[in-house]
């Protein structure tokens, strides 16, 4: 014999399930509940970079592959050794390296520097990504601030070296 009493549980079921699934995809649709990865860095960036209380400053394009590869290039404007009048000295060169992303948008740049007289250092890098967009489902940053772990190897006097990362929009060329 079929009774109502049957069809209380299924149906409290069927429904605690459309519950479930409901918040399942809210979770899911929510940015703040993603985890960046490194997918999360992606595309070309413009830094600028402070070299204490900006006794140096330096622009650098930098391209992050979304696998945790970054390369790019970099000029400096830093006081010229020795001179007395304030005389700035420019010096260019290339970076290459890795990063790491944590699911909370910090990470690591671990980077070898060339400067164009063949100087070669390595720089570690702390960083958080300050701004990001939902791209293709994924979190993408917009944003990045970071900090050298070291002081600066290229600019002389143990000056503490921050960086904001800028990234450009994607050219249809």
């Amino acid at each position: 014999m079929f009774t109502k009493k049957h069809l209380l549980v299924p149906t409290a079921l069927m429904f605690a399930g459309f519950l479930a699934a409901s918040a399942a995809n809210a979770q899911n649709a929510n940015p703040s509940q993603q985890c960046f990865t490194l997918a999360s860095l992606q595309g070309n960036y413009s830094i600028a970079t402070n070299y204490g209380a900006y006794v140096a400053f330096a622009l650098a394009p930098r391209y992050y592959d979304g696998n945790g590869n970054l390369s790019g290039t970099f000029l400096i404007n830093e006081p010229t050794a020795g001179s007395t009048t304030g005389a700035r000295t420019i010096v260019t060169g290339t970076q290459v390296g890795t990063y790491t992303v944590n699911c909370n948008g910090t990470g690591q740049f671990v980077r070898t520097l060339t400067q164009s007289n063949g100087t070669v250092t390595t720089s570690v890098d702390d960083f958080i990504i300050t701004g990001a967009v939902v791209q293709g489902g994924r979190l993408l940053a917009t944003t990045i601030v970071d900090m050298q772990e070291a002081p600066s190897s290229i600019v002389a006097g143990g000056l503490f070296v921050t960086r904001t990362h800028t990234r450009m929009p994607d050219s249809p060329y």
